[in-house]
């Protein structure tokens, strides 16, 4: 009994160094994580040129654009028909021949 004691002991060490060495991982992920941030927002404000509420204002101007240009476009494709009398008068374009056989005399 004293046997597993010993081990209930050890693994709850192990246990607690795992937990603290967790804690002490996620606070440096999380530096590294501002750190990331900071380079990228000083990246961004040095290609628009501007920093701040300006860069924030730009970069909202920009998704507003881009969503009011693509909602204009719609996609049409070769094959579809926007008229059904178009379409009807390709049903009989459909043969290159007046017979329904072109091999019979």
């Amino acid at each position: 009994m004293a046997d597993i004691a010993k081990k209930i002991m050890k693994l709850d060490e192990k246990i607690g160094k795992l937990k603290e060495r967790i804690k002490t991982d996620t606070a440096e992920c999380e530096k590294l994580s501002e750190q990331k941030a900071l380079l990228i927002y000083q990246s961004l404000c040095k290609q628009y040129s501007c920093e701040g509420q300006a860069l924030a204002d730009m970069i909202a101007r920009e998704h507003e654009q881009a969503a009011t240009s693509g909602a204009d476009d719609e996609p049409v494709s070769d094959n579809s028909y926007a008229d059904d009398d178009d379409e009807e008068e390709m049903l009989g374009q459909t043969s290159f021949f007046e017979k329904n056989d072109p091999y019979s005399d």
